[in-house]
């Protein structure tokens, strides 16, 4: 696979991680307050660490923590407490991501408010069926 190259505004934190497949969004409350708007990133994948003096973790809820720069405020990472080796990665952080990844699953899709949509089709999960899949709640 291709290594991507992803970093937050200021640098203090750099990686790479494999070119991903497909992308991911989320419309839950926490992902919107923390991005400002929906989460879109990488399927939960390996990471690997240029630099991370800047990175800090916030514990988000019982089961999952947001990984952001303490310096520049870049939302960088969102991992679930059962499984920290994998992380998804903010798609706004990577910096070569091709425009061609497709967007394959929305979560909690009962919580996106009605000022936006995405085209296409996609498999569409409720807050429930998230918590179901990944055992968490």
């Amino acid at each position: 696979m291709t290594a991507l190259d992803g970093k937050c505004l200021c640098g203090g934190v750099t990686f790479k991680v494999d070119k991903p497949t497909h992308l991911d969004s989320c419309h839950c409350t926490t992902c919107r307050r923390w991005n400002g708007g929906v989460y879109i990133g990488l399927d939960f994948t390996q990471v690997d660490f240029q630099t991370q003096d800047g990175l800090t973790w916030f514990r988000s809820s019982d089961w999952a923590e947001r990984g952001f720069c303490n310096r520049c405020g870049t939302s960088l990472f969102y991992r679930l407490v059962a499984d920290k080796e994998k992380l998804s990665v903010c798609a706004g952080a990577i910096e070569n991501l091709p425009d061609e990844t497709p967007l394959t699953k929305e979560y909690f899709i009962d919580e996106k408010p009605g000022f936006y949509n995405f085209e296409g089709e996609r498999q569409k999960l409720t807050g429930a069926e998230v918590f179901a899949m990944y055992g968490a709640e």
